[in-house]
């Protein structure tokens, strides 16, 4: 039998083999043919079946055929058909797809395959006997250089990467063999620039998810997500505070989102979430107020939509709440102004026109004498009454415009001053004798206590109108009976208190009385803009004093003003 596994097949000639050549056989020699047995006519006929029987002969010993020689191979044959280590080493050197080479304890390079003479930018035979960082100047410096000399100095291996001056990338493996250092570096350029990219990638979602954040932090704003598939909820980081609660807290139901929820606005919320899974409708938006563990209530918007399976039921629920308890409170300050204003509106309409009324009645009643007795002298103590109330109803009239007018200048930051240095004890006792007409028309029993002098730097006509201001709030509450003015100084400051006997002001409102259209109870009743006492602060504080309001005693209220000298 040949190699080729049918009989007659010819063997393969080896280096250091001789040909074989095969017997005689009767009728001649044999010729090579299809099956190996061809005879001399060169017809070509099948073998003939071989079968097998038992023997009664022993087994004899094959004997060598005469025509057959047989060669020894040489030893040198031998190692060639199997490779020496050092061969074996170099082929693998060669077939690797990394950089290889070694160096001695100088650091000169020993061996090196061809990627690593590629890597070096020179022939392996120009390497070889070079340090690397001489061999390539480039490499002088680099962390592969710094490494390498490291690995030679300390005799110890390890991994790194590093990166060339042509911005190649190497994952290097030090290993110290012997008096050898094996150096071998993978070129990674595409895996570090693609670590890279994904690096700078996770770095602006990074940042586009901190920036998101704080666009919601900012809005007072939070995101949602319930899964109803996999049963996960995902919160963002301000959610919870939304409700309340400085710290996440660790599970969020829907029972704990409704039992939040203000009684009165419960169940329109929960008709709403319920229409998504009723009614299919895919988003709602619903405004509700939620109560604080802290017991305070804050307005909530939500904007809640769904994502549908195939069949058609709700898969995910996801959504976003807004705080707006802000915009809530400006919505009522709002609508609190414009009821202030109408409010307002109505009592100066009504405070303009009951002074323009008494006017008119004095006019038509002094025409009416004239007309009573035409050519007559009019007595003088009707005429003079007239005129004193004509004069009283004009006064009135100025102080109300000119209260509007200030406002106004307030406003818009115009309020003139003209300081100058005076005695503010003539300009109290000056206002006061103006006022004891409207005193016994009040019933009120005016009393003032001056200590005189009281030099102080102030502006004379605004000081006038501050007193003014304070004895029109006093008759105005404490009419019928007696309102006290006193003035005392110190070293350092001047103080004027007016004190009425009304009903008092309640301590929580006595701050408020000094803004703008504000009003004690019975305000329709008793009149006025409630613009006085706010000038009356913005005249002091221009002044660099303060004013407020106390009880006084026995009851009613005293305003304090207190200037520096």
């Amino acid at each position: 039998m040949g190699e080729s596994g049918r009989p007659g097949g010819g063997r393969k000639r080896g280096r250091g083999n001789r040909r074989r050549e095969p017997p005689d056989t009767p009728g001649g020699p044999a010729s090579a043919g299809s099956d190996g047995l061809t005879p001399p006519d060169g017809r070509e006929t099948l073998p003939a079946p071989m079968r097998l029987a038992p023997s009664s002969e022993p087994v004899r010993p094959l004997e060598p055929h005469p025509a057959v020689t047989t060669t020894e191979l040489p030893a040198h044959a031998a190692d060639e058909v199997s490779l020496s280590d050092e061969a074996r080493l170099c082929v693998l050197r060669e077939m690797m797809g990394e950089a290889f080479f070694t160096l001695d304890a100088h650091g000169r390079v020993r061996e090196l395959n061809a990627r690593a003479a590629a890597l070096l930018g020179m022939p392996a035979e120009q390497v070889r006997g070079q340090e690397p960082w001489l061999a390539q100047p480039g490499l002088s410096g680099t962390v592969l250089h710094e490494r390498l000399m490291t690995a030679l100095t300390a005799r110890e291996g390890g991994r790194f990467l590093a990166e060339l001056p042509s911005r190649t990338w190497l994952e290097v493996t030090v290993r110290v063999v012997g008096e050898e250092t094996w150096v071998l570096a993978a070129d990674i350029t595409q895996r570090q620039h693609a670590e890279n990219e994904v690096a700078r990638t996770e770095e602006r979602f990074r940042q586009l998810g901190e920036r998101f954040q704080v666009a919601l932090d900012s809005a007072q704003m939070a995101v949602w997500e319930t899964n109803l598939v996999t049963g996960q909820v995902f919160r963002s980081e301000a959610h919870d505070r939304l409700y309340g609660y400085a710290q996440p807290q660790a599970e969020w139901t829907h029972e704990k989102f409704l039992a939040s929820i203000h009684p009165d606005d419960r169940a329109e919320v929960e008709a709403q979430v319920s229409s998504l899974f009723t009614r299919h409708v895919d988003a709602y938006t619903s405004t509700f107020r939620t109560r604080w563990p802290d017991g305070s209530w804050h307005w909530l918007t939500s904007r809640a939509s769904v994502i549908r399976d195939a069949s058609g039921n709700v898969a995910v629920v996801r959504g976003a709440i807004l705080d707006i308890t802000a915009l809530k409170e400006t919505e009522a300050a709002l609508q609190q102004a414009v009821r202030t204003r109408d409010d307002f509106l109505s009592m100066a309409s009504h405070e303009l026109r009951t002074p323009l009324t008494s006017l008119r009645l004095q006019l038509q009643l002094l025409r009416r004498l004239g007309d009573s007795a035409p050519g007559a002298t009019l007595g003088s103590d009707k005429v003079a009454g007239k005129l004193d109330n004509t004069e009283r109803q004009l006064r009135r009239l100025g102080a109300l415009v000119d209260n509007l007018l200030d406002v106004s200048r307030i406003q818009t930051g115009k309020l003139d001053f003209q300081f100058s240095d005076g005695d503010l004890a003539g300009v109290v006792s000056d206002v006061v004798s103006r006022f004891t007409e409207e005193a016994r028309l009040a019933g009120v029993l005016l009393d003032s206590q001056v200590d005189a002098p009281a030099p102080c730097r102030f502006d004379r006509l605004r000081m006038e109108q501050v007193v003014s201001n304070l004895l029109t709030n006093a008759f105005r509450y404490g009419a019928g009976k007696p309102v006290r003015v006193s003035l005392t100084h110190a070293p350092d400051t001047t103080r004027l208190v007016v004190r009425d006997s009304g009903p008092g002001i309640p301590a929580a409102d006595r701050d408020r009385v000094f803004e703008r259209f504000t009003q004690g109870d019975n305000a329709q009743r008793r009149g006025g803009l409630g613009l006085g006492l706010h000038i009356v602060r913005q005249i002091i504080e221009a002044h660099g004093g303060r004013v407020h309001v106390e009880e006084a005693p026995g009851g009613g209220a005293a305003f304090v003003v207190d200037l520096p000298r």
